[in-house]
């Protein structure tokens, strides 16, 4: 004898819904949790730093959080640059670098890889400060040049991109202007108000690398060549800059910096990738000051990232192609 049952058996669709209901609210609570509580602080802002920091990503934050939300946070960890570096206090011989080398050219350059927790890079070391230079890689329409043909037509033995720019005015066929920052070479001011006192990366022709505020005329007269306007500074006479670990957010990097001997260091970091994730600013402050740096900066990173080294690009590009460049610092063979 079969006995029978009274009991209802839910449908399939009605099992999935209470499933997708409940996920999306456990989802729901996560997100809130993280994103407008301090329970997880430190990752939210890092999270949110990592996305701001970025030209396509920035979704990543604002999904979650209002402008003023986000604003809010990134201002806790901007970097105020007020000291000026001392020229007086670096020396240019050509002393020993601070690292190991893998391979020389003429005594002169060196490359080496370098790795921490999140991120993967490699630095040159310059001995002779002469050699390096900030060029001008504008092309006769204003727009960028790839740093592959800069160095194809130059014949430069390292090459490291600089400044930030008009991504959006930046390819040759714009016929437009690149540059949206102040820029100075060979002491022409090609972008910029010469009233107004900028946050200067600048280049004397003795070679030192000179970071400070200036207007255009206080750079001519402390010697200044050429200049672009960026950062933040890492060092400035040896003081760091940086003081919050996450600052910045994990993103490809590429930093500039000169002992006081003189020497040299080309920085870059490879990132957005299973590899190498990225480096936050205090972590490229870091690999600065244990280089030898007493003064050095931040350069436009991103997809802008990326060294050449005997002809050879040396990093993994995040975007997996080359920018248009307004500017690069270079080594001369």
């Amino acid at each position: 004898m079969v006995r029978k049952t009274n009991k209802k058996v839910k449908p399939l669709w009605k099992k999935l819904t209470i499933v997708l209901a409940t996920l999306i609210f456990i989802t729901s609570s996560a997100l809130a949790i993280f994103f407008k509580t301090d329970v997880f602080a430190n990752q939210r802002d890092l999270w949110v730093q990592t996305a701001m920091n970025t030209s396509n990503h920035k979704w990543l934050a604002r999904s979650f959080l209002s402008e003023n939300e986000i604003n809010t946070i990134l201002a806790k960890y901007k970097v105020e640059n007020t000291s000026k570096s001392n020229s007086e206090a670096v020396s240019l011989s050509t002393a020993s670098p601070k690292i190991s080398t893998s391979s020389t050219d003429e005594n002169n350059t060196s490359i080496k890889e370098i790795s921490g927790s999140t991120y993967k890079g490699y630095v040159v070391t310059i001995k002779d400060p002469s050699t390096v230079k900030l060029v001008n890689t504008l092309t006769s329409s204003g727009g960028g040049t790839k740093l592959s043909d800069t160095v194809a037509n130059n014949s430069y033995k390292v090459a490291l991109n600089a400044a930030g720019f008009d991504f959006d005015r930046a390819s040759e066929s714009t016929g437009d202007q690149a540059l949206d920052s102040l820029t100075i070479i060979d002491g022409k001011l090609l972008y910029g108000d010469k009233d107004t006192s900028y946050q200067m990366i600048g280049m004397t022709s003795e070679g030192k690398l000179v970071l400070g505020d200036y207007t255009y005329q206080e750079a001519i007269d402390a010697g200044i060549d050429d200049a672009i306007s960026f950062g933040p500074y890492l060092l400035v006479n040896g003081e760091k800059q940086v003081t919050e670990k996450s600052t910045g957010g994990y993103q490809p990097r590429t930093a500039i910096g000169q002992a006081a001997d003189g020497t040299f260091f080309f920085v870059v970091i490879e990132g957005r990738s299973s590899s190498s994730v990225g480096a936050t600013l205090y972590d490229l402050q870091e690999i600065m000051e244990n280089l030898g740096a007493v003064n050095a900066t931040n350069l436009d990173g991103g997809g802008s990232s990326e060294m050449y080294y005997d002809g050879e690009l040396v990093n993994n590009l995040s975007n997996s192609k080359e920018r248009e460049l307004p500017n690069a610092f270079v080594v001369s063979k």
